[in-house]
């Protein structure tokens, strides 16, 4: 693993790929609402086909994943855990326990909105892309026993059907 190199989970439609994101010390959000690159440079990459879960079409050194088919990506460990805390600490959110519905899958966790607590004006106000979830599962819905779940679950609000919370 190199400096700044995180290991990540993305999925796609049909995919799981497992490889090493450069981050150079970003994180992954802020990489992936990048607007100036369209792809993600990946290094030790396995690409797993979602069925059967355990089928490995590729095994290769390096992979450009383009962002715009990432479903949602699984960052874990101690370092995307830390990263999440620090960022939320500096910013007035209120957590939401949150199920998101994207093709395929059933997101759950929890959602850190800024400022009044109004999920829909957040939303409609985040400047990028790709959404965090904290303490999160991903459920594949054809499939409940395949689950996936990791400290962080960033989302593509571009395939989100619908966010369902308990609060009004």
């Amino acid at each position: 693993m190199g400096y700044d190199a995180e290991t990540v989970e993305f999925f796609t439609h049909q995919y799981r790929i497992v490889g090493e994101a450069q981050l150079s010390g970003q994180r992954l959000t802020d990489v992936l609402n990048d607007d100036l690159e369209s792809s993600l440079e990946l290094t030790d990459v396995q690409v797993f086909r979602l069925l059967p879960p355990s089928a490995v079409p590729a095994t290769r050194t390096s992979a450009l994943l383009y962002k715009d088919n990432i479903l949602f990506a699984i960052v874990g460990g101690t370092s995307a855990e830390a990263a999440v805390r620090g960022f939320y600490k500096r910013v007035d959110t209120s957590e939401w326990d949150v199920t998101v519905t994207i093709p395929s899958f059933e997101l759950s966790g929890t959602l850190h909105v800024r400022g009044t607590g109004d999920l829909k004006a957040m939303l409609l106000s985040w400047a990028g892309q790709f959404i965090p979830l904290t303490r999160a599962k991903a459920v594949f819905a054809l499939y409940p026993e395949i689950a996936f779940s990791g400290d962080v679950i960033i989302v593509n609000r571009e395939f989100i059907e619908v966010i369902c919370t308990d609060r009004e």
